[in-house]
């Protein structure tokens, strides 16, 4: 194994289901398998940042198309690749034409050319394509568009044409042997407003019998949707949260929470990646500090491999000790805001080292404790209360190893024995 393991943040399907995702998508298998299942009717997973959505969607993919290959048309649409778009149901649409038309045995042909029809009169219709992205329900629409048909002497909903198109070819669709599968991801990057666009857009458009949505989604970005969106209406506190509950309620049949790693799991996942020389003696402290998210792990394991690669190769710093820079590389990927009022004040570790000794040689309510920062006490003081819980990893993170002096056993900060300079070689070697 090379001393230097670089781990990719790509989605990984089953053949290196690191994570266990197979309880998951076992039983969305039989849901999406079962011909008895109702629809319309739509999953969502629920998830942080980086804690695997997007590998659960690429293994479930692989499950429908291992399992029956002709029995589902599966549509893998990304907003974020769309983001900016005045009406993302546009590319929405695009992308089922473009799904069906790469069907191999060209079954849906005469279904994607429908779907194209629908889309060259979106696409023409500029007012029709604005009201679509700019209300939210089948009966607002259908007003504004009364007033806009009557100017233009026509009689015909198109947005009710297309509802009944789309359901007319999902029909046709399952007539053939298959069922439409949506598979929504990547929704965490888009804007809030436009993560509350898309949704209301599945909902009123996809919501159709023989189609099944799979939505991947941090609940709470959709909270912070609906805040943005709503806001005029001032809901208080407890009516938002409850607002988002039954938001989400309206949308999902199938709420899937995606669990983070458990504590005992932790060390277990690194060591699945086969960590380079540099990184292994730093794993039970790593295990100790760092917190369950796959994706936070894996910047971490990738920093500090790399770093400690530049500080071999540079003359002058070889001999930094690498379990700090594996400190510094947790606090910068888990507290990226604290990290970087550190790389402006670095004195400011001292403190927080402090804080997390045994016993104590600081005490954030008193600020004749931080007598020695000078000018910086004020500033470092309050960043203490703003940051600092005895409870979060941050006490693990700066807590050294326990030591005997005199026969008593004490435990230093990790960055005690640091002197300012040394402290600025160690950050510059992560950057800010």
């Amino acid at each position: 194994m090379s001393s230097l393991s670089i781990l990719s943040d790509a989605a990984v399907g089953s053949t290196r289901d690191y994570l266990s995702f197979e309880r998951y998508t076992d039983p969305l298998i039989e849901i999406l398998s079962d011909p008895n299942a109702e629809t319309p009717f739509t999953v969502g997973i629920f998830g942080a940042w980086g804690s695997g959505k997007s590998s659960l969607l690429q293994m479930l993919d692989e499950k429908l198309e291992a399992k029956d290959p002709k029995g589902f048309v599966r549509v893998h649409f990304n907003p974020w690749v769309y983001r900016g778009e005045k009406n993302i149901l546009i590319p929405l649409l695009h992308t089922l034409q473009d799904t069906l038309e790469e069907d191999v045995m060209h079954r849906f042909t005469e279904s994607a050319k429908k779907i194209g029809d629908v889309l060259l009169r979106l696409g023409a219709d500029v007012l029709l394509k604005r009201l679509t992205a700019d209300s939210v329900s089948l009966e607002k629409l259908e007003k504004l568009e009364a007033k806009y048909l009557e100017h233009k002497g026509q009689v015909e909903s198109q947005i009710r044409k297309l509802r009944l198109t789309l359901q007319a070819e999902a029909d046709n669709i399952a007539a053939k042997g298959a069922r439409l599968v949506f598979f929504v991801d990547d929704l965490d990057r888009c804007e809030p407003e436009e993560i509350i666009n898309l949704l209301e857009s599945i909902k009123l458009f996809l919501d159709l019998k023989n189609v099944f949505v799979v939505l991947a989604v941090d609940k709470e970005v959709i909270d912070r949707g609906i805040e943005v969106k709503y806001s005029a209406f001032q809901f208080e506190k407890s009516r938002k949260l409850a607002v988002g509950a039954e938001y989400i309620e309206k949308m999902v049949q199938l709420p899937l929470q995606l669990y983070p790693l458990h504590k005992k799991q932790i060390l277990w996942f690194m060591n699945r990646f086969g960590p380079g020389e540099a990184v292994k003696p730093h794993l039970s402290l790593l295990e100790s500090i760092v917190l369950p998210n796959p994706r936070k792990i894996k910047r971490i394991l990738n920093i500090l491999a790399v770093s400690s690669h530049i500080a071999d190769q540079t003359q002058g710093i070889e001999n930094l000790d690498r379990s700090l820079l594996a400190r510094l590389a947790v606090l910068q990927v888990q507290a990226g805001d604290l990290y970087s009022q550190i790389v402006r004040m670095p004195d400011a570790l001292f403190a927080f080292d402090g804080l997390a000794a045994d016993p104590p040689t600081f005490d954030v309510h008193n600020p004749g404790t931080f007598a020695r920062f000078g000018a910086r006490r004020d500033a470092i003081v309050q960043l203490c209360k703003d940051y600092y819980r005895p409870e979060s990893f941050l006490s693990a993170l700066f807590r050294g190893d326990e030591i005997t002096v005199g026969g008593k056993k004490s435990t230093p900060g990790a960055f005690s024995n640091l002197r300012p300079d040394d402290l600025s070689m160690y950050l510059s070697m992560l950057g800010a």
